[in-house]
């Protein structure tokens, strides 16, 4: 007798198992496309042919959805069927279990609870709100000591009215009247006459370098990088002078290219044209035309004002007024000699050095460009 009782127990223990995996395997399901899926979690001794069995699913069908993954306890797969899906999530009374609510709660008791999967990216804020209830209700209901949760965990929650799933394609919205469309028409056409006041004051931001200042401080003050503002300002290292004006954004109007006032020298020299009786030396007149070609840098010198068309060369007499071209934005400047530069680093293997204003003007883009420069020499005159 003592057997048969050790035996009834074993078969109910083993009765109890089997009920607590069969409810620990689907999870949920999901809509795919109209039809249910249904997710499912692996336990001991699954197999895909088992599973087929068990949900009336051909096992071959459930192997190519998963990719024919291997199953192992804890895994989770997914069981397509040919079941439709039911847009209204079916609603269950409160099941008998350890997390039912008491009978002193007469909310839960006579509401409905409603079993929801936990999806990727779902919290309880969003749960509460969705079913219309709130999170220490769900927390209550179901035990919880922490508002985290897992993907795939089934929450008991009450509602008062079932929420719809969003169908997968959306209806056309409806046509408004014809009386209703005009009269939006007309509404906006008059709120677009209105002039919109446009606030041109952050367009342009300038900044005066001041005492102990760096590259280094200027960029984090403006949020820039290092090489974003000496891109901007073309410098080609990080030294600054107490002064200096960088640009910050926007940027600096064109400014119209300097050109000298005629000279007496041109018109005799048009005039002797005209007149061949007039034998000056052509010097006189400078008609002995120099051209060079090389490279070109502009500086900041103290003595030097950036404003105007000054230049530096090393051979032109000083007040000879030079055409310099750049042959990359095809610009034209005119500039004076107020004097001659000596080699150095920065002046190394160019032939002519000359103002902001002036590489402006020409639209130089680096402060080291390639230029061409015409002049007239001036010849000694034997008498």
């Amino acid at each position: 007798m003592y057997k048969y009782f050790i035996v009834s127990v074993f078969a109910y223990f083993c009765i109890l198992s089997a009920s607590q995996a069969s409810t620990r395997d689907s999870i949920g399901v999901e809509n795919n496309n109209g039809k249910k899926l249904i997710v499912h979690q692996i336990v001991a001794k699954d197999t895909y042919y088992s599973i087929g069995r068990r949900y009336n699913v051909v096992p071959k069908d459930i192997m190519t959805f998963n990719d024919n993954k291997f199953l192992q306890i804890g895994v989770i797969i997914k069981v397509p069927t040919n079941i439709s899906f039911d847009s209204r999530v079916v609603v269950a009374s409160p099941p008998q279990a350890a997390n039912t609510p008491t009978a002193g709660n007469t909310d839960i008791t006579n509401g409905n609870l409603i079993e929801h999967a936990v999806q990727k990216k779902e919290n309880l804020n969003m749960l509460a709100e969705k079913y219309g209830t709130t999170v220490n209700e769900i927390k209550r209901i179901n035990n919880l000591k922490s508002i985290n949760l897992q993907i795939g965990q089934i929450l008991n929650i009450p509602v008062t009215t079932v929420p719809e799933q969003v169908p997968d394609i959306i209806a056309p919205a409806p046509q408004k009247p014809l009386e209703t469309i005009t009269k939006t028409s007309q509404k906006s056409s008059e709120e677009s006459k209105i002039p919109v006041p446009q606030n041109n004051t952050d367009d342009f931001i300038e900044h005066v370098v001041a005492g102990n200042e760096t590259i280094y401080s200027i960029a984090t003050k403006y949020k820039l990088t290092m090489d974003q503002l000496k891109a901007k300002n073309n410098l080609i290292d990080n030294s600054l002078i107490v002064g200096q004006k960088l640009l910050i954004k926007g940027q600096y109007p064109l400014k119209k290219a300097y050109v000298p006032a005629v000279s007496t020298a041109i018109i005799d020299s048009a005039n002797a044209l005209k007149k061949p009786s007039l034998k000056l030396p052509a010097s006189r007149y400078g008609l002995n035309q120099i051209d060079e070609k090389g490279t070109a840098v502009w500086i900041a010198d103290q003595y030097l004002d950036p404003t105007k068309m000054l230049v530096l060369h090393r051979s032109a007499a000083i007040g000879t007024v030079m055409k310099i071209t750049n042959p990359m934005t095809n610009r034209t400047a005119f500039a004076k000699v107020v004097g001659k530069f000596t080699e150095n680093e920065s002046t190394k293997d160019v032939i002519i050095v000359m103002t902001k204003a002036v590489s402006d003007a020409l639209g130089a883009l680096d402060k080291r460009f390639y230029c061409n420069i015409t002049y007239g020499g001036q010849e000694n005159e034997q008498k």
